[in-house]
């Protein structure tokens, strides 16, 4: 009888644990569940304006135009649209292969491979309130921006899909960082500078469609501001 009677006793006292490791199981499945069906519903929200407008925060902008981008942590940076090039070799805008990130596209007279087209930008970047942290306080180290790319990829469910830039007038030094720092520059607080970026681009795409220029790229995509990079045929070689 005693016997009987400590098996009940210890029933009751593992019953709760038991019951309480299923709880748990079935709390981390639901919890699974939830968020494989949310990274499987997820859509790329990126959306190119349809204008031109200053009135409107969300617009195109273009050639003499300035985009005023305040990150997640308040701070902003303006980016001035100068002018925008497009060429079929590096030398007819002045450039040296060295400076190039990516060399496999340029042939040794300059030419650009497979049919493809360099296209530049020649911006003024300043720095209004950004900040580092630590060691360079008091000179802060930003990134210049990299992408671009054709509505069709931008807006894409599964995107964004962008070019990165190939070239970068104010590139670190290739070998620091074993070249992973090549996008980064110092820029003082309320200083600004003119750079030049370039991408290639595919040179049938770029007859047929504008090409955009990101500010805000490191975000997300919801908050990408578009520089609108449109050729004249006549301007394209």
């Amino acid at each position: 009888m005693n016997k009987i009677k400590g098996l009940a006793i210890l029933f009751f006292c593992v019953l709760p644990i038991f019951l309480s490791a299923c709880s748990y199981k079935k709390f981390e499945d639901s919890l699974k569940s939830k968020l494989n069906k949310e990274q499987e519903e997820y859509i790329n929200p990126a959306t190119i304006p349809k204008n031109s407008s200053e009135a409107e925060e969300q617009s195109l902008f273009i050639v003499g135009d300035t985009i005023v981008f305040t990150d997640v942590e308040n701070m902003t940076v303006e980016y001035t649209l100068n002018e925008i090039h497009v060429s079929d070799n590096i030398h007819d805008l002045g450039l040296k292969a060295d400076d190039f990130s990516d060399t496999s596209l340029i042939s040794n007279n300059g030419d650009i491979k497979k049919k493809m087209h360099l296209v530049t930008v020649d911006v003024t970047v300043k720095n209004v309130d950004y900040k580092s942290y630590g060691p360079e306080e008091d000179n802060p180290v930003m990134s210049i921006e990299p992408s671009v790319g054709f509505k069709e990829g931008i807006e894409d469910p599964n995107g964004p899909w962008v070019i990165h830039a190939s070239y970068f007038s104010g590139h670190a030094p290739m070998d620091q960082n074993h070249g992973d720092d090549y996008y980064y520059f110092p820029l003082a607080t309320g200083e600004e500078i003119d750079a030049t970026v370039g991408w290639f681009v595919p040179a049938d795409q770029l007859e047929d469609e504008p090409l955009y220029y990101i500010i805000g790229s490191a975000g997300g995509s919801e908050d990408y501001q578009y520089f609108e990079l449109k050729f004249d045929q006549r301007e394209l070689p």
